[in-house]
């Protein structure tokens, strides 16, 4: 079987951990996030977490922090990606999008995986996303 790997964007993440915000996710999404849990590897930028770090502490989310990122770093099949100069020199070559969803698309391209998002303006840049269009 084919290695499904899936990079998540800060929403998708939020909502796939938040058993109370789940139905936030589309269908396609919830079924690339168990396929690669199951049979692959979720890449998490470093800019997701430190996107949830700030909803968290805005106390828009109860999630707690910590426990999570232990979790991922624990976890065989999530994998965080640091900010390195390989991931800048992607990031340079991205347009149009704002500094922390440049980061994100990067991530994808730099793991060769789909980006499962729910953002419009990265739907737009072409790269393979997953979701619903018709929401």
């Amino acid at each position: 079987m084919e290695q499904i790997r899936i990079t998540l964007d800060t929403h998708t993440l939020i909502w796939s951990l938040d058993e109370k915000l789940n139905y936030k996710l589309s269908e396609q999404a919830k079924q690339a996030i168990l396929s690669a849990e199951a049979h692959g590897i979720i890449f998490i930028p470093i800019i997701v977490l430190l996107e949830m770090l700030r909803i968290i502490e805005k106390g828009k989310s109860k999630l707690p922090f910590d426990k999570i990122v232990n979790g991922l770093v624990n976890s065989d099949n999530h994998q965080i990606i640091p900010l390195d100069i390989e991931l800048l020199d992607i990031v340079k070559t991205i347009h149009g999008l704002e500094l922390h969803d440049r980061l994100i698309l990067a991530t994808a391209i730099y793991t060769n995986s789909v980006l499962v998002s729910k953002d419009r303006e990265i739907q737009k840049t072409g790269i393979n996303v997953i979701w619903s269009v018709n929401e």
